[in-house]
């Protein structure tokens, strides 16, 4: 450590211990911002005197006995035999004689927290440099360790993660007097919007189905929709590459079939002015597609963060989670469970919600008529039910009708139901079952309840 930096902790630390033994309040005041694992460390990595002497402070105020009596204090340290690891009476006697003013405490914790963090990041380049150098690990697994290193120092940093109620309290009125566009996100899409209201901040949502029966198309639908109402969005694709997904979003705005351009067949003239227009529409939409096929955990965790911190991000889309890559050596079931509480854990670092396309096992597809997919039937982890906190699975009883179930089956904060929807063929978005055809439509004519 900078020696003129190791000088100033220890002034900081001396300042702080004299403010919690002669004031009663300031140490509840400190422990909101820092630990014991704050302070200095002594050589060897161990707690330092000063570290031991806060940690047995905050003992004595546990155990309810008075920290700010110095013989109260020094008779503890006696009975745990750990006076001479504070510096024995001596060091005691040299913090009380200090100068540092009381009501400053959580200025000096602020501070001695802030120091500490300089040496986690230190530490922490220190080792990704030697995992640079060791030819066993991936880039990927060094940027993605780095990256997640950091993020921590910075949210431990930025917020306490200990609220009393009426502070809660407080946050609630608060949410209640923004504006609905704030925390969260509108997928734009009717059966949606009116079951969970709002896609939090933080949340895990995954869409399952079937193969072909539009999990890929709901996932672009809401994505679309979110970036032209100004948000940002970072789209995974690992299926379908930019020039397909651009083929959908065109199509669908200009009213012409998108199977029509990606076959090149002939275009009238009026269509390609609607095409111009739609593309016009798409100029300043915050809609970032990555077409990547080989998506790690890594890959995607490291590019939402960059686009957070330079750009900002309000929603994250995956499609689909069986196809992020994994080490051949890492069983299928295991991967995905680390993929899915990875991208929980995403979620809630960057406060933004994370939409997760799934498969269902074939188990869901052989249910029948009758019987519509579960919960039970998310293929390859039960880690994703677990994890999610609002999951949505579609279902067809023909693969060929458009008409498709829309079952909530788990919501975090509303009422799990099912809700008949329509795939707005040749369109690729999904309406209201009772809703106006492509063909009864003009272009441009908002699909009922889409874009409002």
């Amino acid at each position: 450590m900078n020696p003129t930096l190791e000088a100033q902790a220890a002034e900081l630390e001396a300042a702080l211990l004299y403010s919690v033994l002669v004031d009663r309040q300031q140490i509840h005041i400190a422990r909101e911002v820092l630990s014991a694992e704050d302070f200095c460390k002594a050589k060897g990595g161990s707690l330092s005197a000063n570290g031991r002497l806060f940690a047995h402070l905050c003992d004595m105020v546990d155990a309810g006995a008075d920290h700010c009596d110095i013989t109260q204090v020094v008779t503890h340290l006696r009975a745990v035999d750990q006076l001479s690891a504070v510096g024995g009476a001596a060091g005691l006697a040299e913090i009380t004689n200090s100068r540092a003013t009381p009501v400053n405490a959580s200025s000096y914790a602020r501070e001695i927290k802030t120091l500490a963090n300089r040496r986690r990041l230190s530490r922490i380049l220190s080792e990704a440099s030697d995992a640079i150098a060791n030819p066993g690990e991936t880039l990927d697994s060094v940027l993605d360790r780095l990256m997640g290193d950091a993020s921590a120092i910075r949210a431990a940093s930025s917020k306490k993660s200990v609220v009393s109620i009426f502070e809660a309290g407080l946050q609630v009125l608060t949410h209640l007097d923004e504006e609905c566009s704030t925390g969260g996100v509108h997928s734009g899409i009717p059966a949606m919007d009116e079951c969970f209201g709002v896609f939090g901040n933080g949340t895990l949502n995954t869409i399952a189905a079937r193969t072909s029966i539009g999990k890929s198309g709901l996932c672009l639908q809401a994505a679309e929709h979110i970036a032209t109402d100004g948000k940002q969005v970072l789209y995974l694709s690992m299926e379908m590459p930019a020039i397909e997904l651009a083929f959908r979003c065109l199509g669908n705005q200009a009213r012409v079939c998108s199977q029509r351009i990606a076959n090149r067949d002939t275009i009238t003239s009026d269509e390609r002015v609607h095409l111009l227009d739609a593309l016009e529409r798409y100029r300043d939409a915050g809609l970032l597609i990555d077409d990547s096929p080989h998506q790690t955990v890594g890959t995607i965790t490291s590019a939402a963060r960059a686009i957070k911190s330079t750009s900002g991000l309000d929603a994250l889309f995956i499609d689909h989670i069986g196809l992020i890559s994994y080490p051949s050596n890492q069983r299928r079931h295991e991967a995905i469970t680390e993929a899915s509480r990875s991208l929980k854990r995403l979620a809630k670092e960057l406060s933004i919600p994370v939409f997760m396309a799934c498969q269902i096992n074939r188990k869901g597809d052989e249910q029948g008529k009758e019987c519509r997919p579960r919960l039970s039937h998310l293929a390859d982890s039960t880690s994703i039910e677990m994890d999610s906190d609002n999951v949505i699975i579609l279902h067809r009883d023909r693969p060929s009708d458009p008409v498709t179930t829309f079952a909530f089956e788990k919501v975090r904060n509303g009422q799990k139901g099912v809700r008949n929807m329509r795939m707005d063929l040749p369109s690729t978005w999904f309406v209201d079952a009772d809703a106006a055809a492509w063909d009864d439509m003009q272009p441009y004519e908002a699909f009922e309840g889409h874009h409002q």
